[in-house]
This record gives structure tokens, sequence and C-alpha cells, in this order.
């Protein structure tokens, strides 16, 4: 049950930045409230993750959250992912892997 919390922790983080920044473009409230509402969930789910998860894996897998984030971007906000950005997706990847080795 708590990688679920974790999993649903970091999905609110995702989409909690993802409606902020469709906030900052399109100044609805509603996507405002959405997301303030993501963030308040979010330090009670990490406690419940972190009841029976260890605190390196929780915040290790948090990083997952840039991802996330990222590909929203560009799939809704037709941002470009530029070399940088692969670069550094590559690097949090290999870090995962490596710290779960």
């Amino acid at each position: 049950m708590s990688y679920l919390y974790l999993a649903l922790a970091i999905s609110f983080t995702a989409f909690g930045q993802f409606f902020y920044k469709k906030y900052t473009k399109d100044h609805k409230f509603s996507h405002l409230v959405i997301a303030l509402l993501l963030f308040l969930l979010i330090p009670i789910l990490n406690f419940l993750a972190l009841r029976s998860i260890k605190i390196d894996i929780v915040y290790m897998l948090t990083s997952l959250t840039i991802l996330i984030v990222v590909f929203l971007s560009r799939i809704f906000f037709n941002e470009n992912i530029d070399r940088k950005t692969l670069v550094g997706i590559s690097f949090i990847i290999l870090g995962l892997i490596c710290y779960t080795i």
C-alpha cells in the first residue's frame, strides 16, 4: 500500500506543477485551485509512504516527477525537449538505475 501512496504523491506533484503552469498560461482560477489541492495532499501521501518505505528510496523515486512534467509539457503545451533536457533525463534515469541495483 505504501508504494501506492508514493505513486500518488509523485503523480500529484507532477500534475500539481502541470495545473499551476496551465494556470499561469490561461489564468483560470480552477486550475490554481486544483494545483493547490494536489500540493496540499502530497505531504500526507509522502508521510503514509514513509511509514514502510525507506526515506532514501522515497526521495530518489520522487525524481520521476521531473520526467512526468517534461512529457506532460511536451504533450499539452507543445514544448520542445532540447538536448540539455534529454541529457538531464538520461542522468535521472541512470541515477535511478544505479541506485536501485
